[in-house]
């Protein structure tokens, strides 16, 4: 039986990503939110002050930017929703 996943994992097509079902891969990357957060969004999403944000990046508890305009860092709104998930102070508060 562990021989019949290991070969069903072998032929799967080039590029079929293993953890995404085999039907609809494209499913995935039209879920993504591609939208760009400043600091203030960042810290409206988790619900501290920008100047708090501020300081995570700083002291490099925040990902680093995805885009750069003008000197000002933004992240894709997936990036922070998945570093916010995984952030060791993330208590989970309704909302």
């Amino acid at each position: 039986m562990v021989a019949d996943r290991q070969r069903s994992h072998r032929s799967s097509p080039v590029g079929a990503l293993p953890w995404l079902p085999r039907a609809r891969p494209e499913v995935y990357w039209m879920t993504t939110d591609r939208t760009l957060w400043s600091y203030a969004q960042i810290a409206a999403h988790i619900g501290v002050r920008t100047d708090t944000v501020r300081s995570y990046r700083k002291h490099g508890l925040l990902p680093p930017p995805d885009v750069t305009e003008g000197g000002r860092p933004f992240w894709y709104a997936d990036t922070v929703r998945a570093w916010s998930a995984a952030r060791p102070g993330n208590r989970r508060r309704p909302r």
